[in-house]
Parts: C-alpha cells; sequence; structure tokens
C-alpha cells in the first residue's frame, strides 16, 4: 500500500486519467466504489415498489376502461390491488425515510455543508456539461464531459424524484385517511390531493422512466443496454477516471483515491451478478415497453377527448 501512495502522489503533479497513469497509481485488481450497499438496496426497492404502484394506481384512475377492469381481475380485485398498492407505497415510504436519515448523516458528518464538489448540489459545471450533451443532440459535436461524482443528468433525477415522491407520500396519506383530511383542511383539499397524486405518478412514470431516466441508463453508447454501477456497486479504475474526470483528478490531488477503492469481485461472483443483471435489464425493457404504450395510450386518449 506504500507504493500506491506513492504513485498516487506522483499522479497528482500530471493529472491527466489515461487508462496507463491509472494503472501506475492503483493496483490492476482495483475498483472504484461508487454506491454502498445501503444506497444500491435502496434503489432496488424504490425500484420495485414504483413499478408496483404505478401497475396498481393506474387502472383505479382509468377505472372505466376495458384494459384496467381486466387487470383489476388479474390483481383479486380493487380491494386486493388496495391492498398491494398501500404496501408498495409503504415500502416507497420506509426509503424515504432511509434517505432522510442518510442525509442527516451527511449533515452531521459534515456539519451542515453539503454543497461543493461531490454533492448533489448543481454546480456552474453542470450547466455547462448540459449545454454542451445539447448541442451534441443538435449536431454540435461530441462534448468531452467534465462530470464530478454525480453528473446533472443523476442530479435532476434526484432532485425532481424527491419532489414528486414528497408530493405523492403528502396526496396519498390524505388519501388513505380521508375522514382526518376533511378535518383539518377543507373538503377540496382532498380533491386536490386525488387529481396531483394521479396526475403526479403519470409524470413520474412518463417524463422521469421512460424518457430521461431510460435514455441515461440504458440507452446512452458508454452504458448500453444497461449501467451496472448501481447494481455492482463500482466500476474499473480506468473507466472512473475517463467517466469522472473532476472526482478522479480531486481525488489523486487530496490524496484520498485509495478511500473509494475496493477489491475486484471474483469470478464466481460475477457470474451470479451478470445473470442477475440480465434477468433485471429484461424484466426492465418489458416493463418500459409497458410503460411506453401506455403512455402513448394515455396522450391519444387526451388528444381524442378534445
Amino acid at each position: 500500500m506504500a507504493s500506491i501512495e506513492t504513485d498516487i502522489q506522483g499522479e497528482a503533479a500530471a493529472l491527466e486519467p489515461t487508462p496507463t497513469a491509472v494503472q501506475a497509481a492503483v493496483p490492476v485488481r482495483m475498483q472504484y466504489r461508487r454506491f454502498t450497499p445501503f444506497q444500491r438496496w435502496v434503489h432496488f426497492f424504490i425500484m420495485c415498489s414504483f413499478t408496483v404502484l404505478v401497475f396498481t394506481g393506474m387502472p383505479l384512475k382509468y377505472s372505466d376502461q376495458g384494459w384496467a377492469q381486466w387487470e383489476m381481475r388479474l390483481l383479486g380485485g380493487v380491494q386486493s390491488a388496495g391492498i398491494i398498492h398501500r404496501f408498495a407505497a409503504l415500502i416507497m415510504v420506509t426509503c424515504v425515510l432511509c434517505m432522510l436519515g442518510f442525509l442527516a448523516r451527511i449533515l452531521i458528518k459534515t456539519r451542515g455543508h453539503f454543497w461543493g464538489p461531490g454533492t448533489m448540489v448543481p454546480a456552474r459545471q453542470d450547466l455547462q456539461d448540459m449545454i454542451g450533451m445539447f448541442a451534441w443532440f443538435w449536431g454540435k459535436g461530441r462534448p468531452q464531459l467534465q462530470l464530478d461524482r454525480y453528473s446533472y443528468w443523476e442530479k435532476f433525477e434526484f432532485w425532481a424524484a424527491s419532489a414528486g415522491v414528497m408530493i405523492m407520500c403528502a396526496t396519498g396519506s390524505m388519501m388513505w385517511y380521508p375522514q382526518l383530511t376533511t378535518r383539518i383542511f377543507p373538503g377540496i383539499v382532498l380533491n386536490f390531493a386525488i387529481v396531483n397524486h394521479s396526475g403526479g405518478a403519470l409524470l413520474a412514470m412518463g417524463f422521469v422512466f421512460v424518457f430521461w431516466h431510460f435514455f441515461h441508463a440504458h440507452l446512452r453508447p458508454e452504458v448500453f443496454p444497461m449501467d451496472k454501477t448501481m447494481f455492482e456497486g463500482g466500476l474499473p479504475v480506468d473507466e472512473y477516471a475517463h467517466e469522472r474526470p473532476l472526482e478522479y483528478e480531486r481525488r489523486v490531488r487530496e490524496g484520498t483515491l485509495r478511500n473509494v477503492l475496493v477489491p475486484e469481485r471474483s469470478p464466481s461472483r460475477r457470474k451470479v451478478e451478470n445473470f442477475l443483471w440480465w434477468t433485471i435489464t429484461g424484466a426492465t425493457l418489458v416493463v418500459w415497453a409497458a410503460f411506453s404504450l401506455f403512455v402513448v395510450w394515455v396522450a391519444s386518449f387526451w388528444i381524442g377527448s378534445f
């Protein structure tokens, strides 16, 4: 480990994250740990609970449609679907509480300093990366993104999902306990909750999942057909240096690169992970196709209602 530290300090002078330099800085069988097991499990339960909430909630919103009635029968009726929906909602709320506790831990550890490099707070570089990416979409040439620990699209998803989950939890609680809600607020607030709960779920499903999240997690050339980082927890150091140059250079400069390095997984474990990865990829594609068809149906339904 002493030789590693020496090489890392020598690397700080060049700050050029090339594969050759990476191999000189760290052992070949080490990889960058991007997400902790806690973060990965929370993501997994959010993914599962969100999917169940959509499949059990949307038939209630369009209960007069034939496909919704068929799905209700498949789920065992409206009462059974409601129980499943509430159970998935409890899982989602538990994940929210876990993330709030995780945020509180960060605030305590950093003494309230939760912005700056390597955080989820948007920075000027995020705007520059986004402008460069959109320019590429219009044929202006592919940009060399200078990504930190979190990219601009990950920050957008995080804050959009955080705001959406808070709204869904608040409006869902009002609908779950309507009598208590109307004791505290006027009755019109319950109508507001119903409209915003279903509308917010439709927005989250259509924009965040079908378009934004699916593109960045599955269709980007660097990760197609799926970004495995969230499920594996990390990625090879050379890929990390190329994909997140700002964080890599900062850690080399500060001498903290070893803090995020873990031994590479064994071949047997990688086989299991690859099996799970392809299973999840297949399931995700099926869900995405179903959600996409539903979004198209909703759009045509709205257009036809005018």
